[in-house]
């Protein structure tokens, strides 16, 4: 029964945002990939709202429900509660809702066909797409990364010549898309058409040179890592393809920050310092995550890290090689979820000592030991899936001010403490 209400309330929502839509002549800016859709959307929406009247929601809603509700400026999806579907129904349907020129969604896919029914809500003028990776590939999901390289090109093949495609051209799946919108492509390599280069990374941000036709500048963002250039870059994409220059695009990014749980520095117990990236894993975000835990320097460096979900017959393979890579990135390793004992296998198979790694069924177990573990000059880096793993209770059992969790970390809401 409850299924059959949500359904319902999602059908009804999905009207009303394509009336908003319509009514309102706002124009769809729409980001798909693989992993980093959520940043490069506050990248995106941190540039437009400093020129335009922009809207988005601060929060991953990508489904059908989920871009309907971000379309007509709601901020919870109501869980599985009917009350709430019901309280959402009734400001949708009697409040009043601001007129914005620009609206930036994330548009996601957990199986073929979902991009097709999301384009249907809210087709795009400004089409992006940050990349493919072998991400939902359970039985009921993909098969195989051509189909999802397939399932997210749907966001530009169905795109007409008076709108704007923006392609990560150094992801060489993205590359092969094919559509009849202009075309802007990004990367660092000399084929695409806005170039970055001169990256240089800090404890404290990315400094970096972007060329675009005949213009050049340079940016200093205070984000982590190298790869964030992939977050970066197609915001700055969107800039210009709204008329904005290069420059005014720097200005704006001086001070952008990730959402929370994305690679965020945050104060830990007894003078240590997390990494939290526990949002969401993936193989590839993973590995970059341990490529920066590698680069960044510290007294000690552990690798707290859970599950990664949806992977299919790779879930072995991915998290033997995971094992591996922690173990030339960090001195200590914690694994946590229902693969701890395979990430484990991996780094006694790359030579780290048993004694070094710890293993937990749940991130409230490693959070424990680690409360008692860490010390002054330590660098631990957080990262998991989300379902199963929920790596944000750990990093607040460990962060120095716990009582800011609700700010400075991800699923903080009352809906997900029961979760």
């Amino acid at each position: 029964m409850k299924s059959i209400l949500r359904w319902l309330v999602t059908q009804v929502l999905i009207f009303k945002a394509r009336e908003y839509l319509k009514s309102h002549k706002t124009q769809v800016i729409a980001i798909t990939g693989s992993i980093g859709k959520t940043s490069t959307k506050e990248a995106i929406y941190h540039i437009l709202s400093q020129h335009y009247k922009t809207h988005h929601s601060p929060k991953g809603f990508n489904t059908e429900l989920g871009v309907s509700l971000s379309i007509l400026q709601e901020e919870t999806s109501g869980f599985s509660s009917a009350k709430a579907w019901f309280e959402i129904l009734h400001r949708v349907f009697k409040e009043s809702k601001q007129h914005y020129q620009k609206i930036v969604l994330e548009m996601g896919a957990d199986k073929p066909g979902d991009i097709k029914k999301l384009i249907k809500i809210a087709p795009p003028k400004i089409g992006v797409v940050t990349n493919v990776n072998p991400v939902h590939l359970e039985k009921g999901q993909f098969k195989d990364l051509d189909q999802i390289r397939q399932e997210k090109g749907l966001l530009i093949s169905q795109m007409t010549e008076n709108d704007i495609a923006i392609l990560n051209f150094d992801d060489p799946l993205v590359k092969t898309m094919t559509t009849r919108a202009r075309t802007l492509t990004y990367g660092t390599r000399p084929d695409a058409k806005m170039r970055a280069s001169d990256i240089k990374t800090t404890n404290k941000n990315i400094q970096f040179k972007v060329v675009y036709k005949k213009e050049s500048a340079e940016f200093t963002v205070p984000v982590l890592g190298g790869f964030q250039i992939y977050t970066l870059l197609p915001a700055i994409a969107v800039g210009v393809s709204t008329s904005l220059t290069l420059k005014e695009c720097a200005l704006t990014l001086k001070n952008f920050q990730l959402p929370n749980g994305r690679m965020n520095s945050i104060p830990g117990i007894n003078k240590s310092t997390i990494i939290d990236s526990s949002y969401n894993a993936s193989p590839t975000s993973m590995t970059r995550a341990l490529e920066l835990l590698n680069e960044l320097k510290a007294d000690r460096k552990i690798a707290a890290l859970g599950t990664m979900n949806e992977l299919g017959e790779r879930t072995n393979d991915a998290h033997l090689a995971i094992g591996r890579q922690a173990a030339k990135s960090a001195q200590i390793f914690v694994a946590v979820g229902p693969e701890a004992a395979t990430l484990k296998q991996g780094a006694l198979e790359a030579g780290m000592p048993d004694n070094q790694i710890h293993t937990f069924f749940s991130s409230e177990e490693a959070g424990s030991f680690l409360k008692d573990f860490l010390k002054a000059g330590d660098l631990v880096l957080c990262k998991g899936s989300q379902n199963r793993v929920r790596m944000e209770k750990c990093v607040k059992m460990i962060m120095e001010t716990p009582e800011l969790a609700s700010q400075l970390l991800c699923r903080q809401d009352k809906a997900w403490e029961n979760i």
